[in-house]
């Protein structure tokens, strides 16, 4: 991901109509997968990702350029997701099961699900964006609210728990 096109495009997002579409076909695949990483139902993040692109584009007009803009994006993305699991919570309809699409082939499905029901959610979290979108540990700890000791250890942990899985599977 170039940080400087996702910045240049949220500069004018507002202000160019094309622009919208650029910065959705950019951005929606990493913006997916992190909101999957938080809700692990593909429905309710389909539902949760429309959100986030609706308050991205609200709040563009406001956006000003920054080094990071990604980490501007995850925050957006990381609130609705909560906004949208205590309301479930509320409703006392959140259920903690994985839905994945159906076109997914198996051997896919399989390697997600073992991802998602092996980590827990900090774990999870911290390696997406450590591994997947090269996010620096400070960073992902200023994100996250944690220090970076504890995000180098949940990484770690995180990755432990994969590979002795994956040795136990084999």
């Amino acid at each position: 991901m170039d940080n400087n096109k996702i910045d240049q495009l949220l500069l004018k997002l507002f202000s160019d109509e094309n622009s919208f579409k650029e910065f959705y076909e950019y951005t929606h695949t990493f913006v997916f997968a992190y909101i999957m990483s938080l809700l692990k139902n593909y429905d309710n993040s389909r539902d949760v990702m429309q959100e986030v692109y609706i308050k991205i584009y609200q709040a563009s007009q406001n956006y000003h350029s920054m080094s990071k803009p990604l980490a501007w994006i995850y925050t957006i993305a990381r609130n609705e997701c909560y906004m949208y699991l205590r309301n479930k919570i509320y409703m006392d309809e959140y259920v903690d099961n994985i839905s994945l699409p159906k076109q997914i082939d198996k051997d896919t499905k399989m390697i997600l699900e073992g991802l998602f029901t092996i980590l827990n959610e900090r774990e999870r979290q911290v390696i997406i964006m450590h591994s997947l979108w090269g996010f620096k540990h400070y960073e992902i700890a200023k994100l996250l609210h944690m220090s970076v000791s504890t995000s180098l250890s949940c990484y770690h942990r995180g990755m432990k728990k994969m590979k002795k899985e994956m040795e136990i599977e084999l």
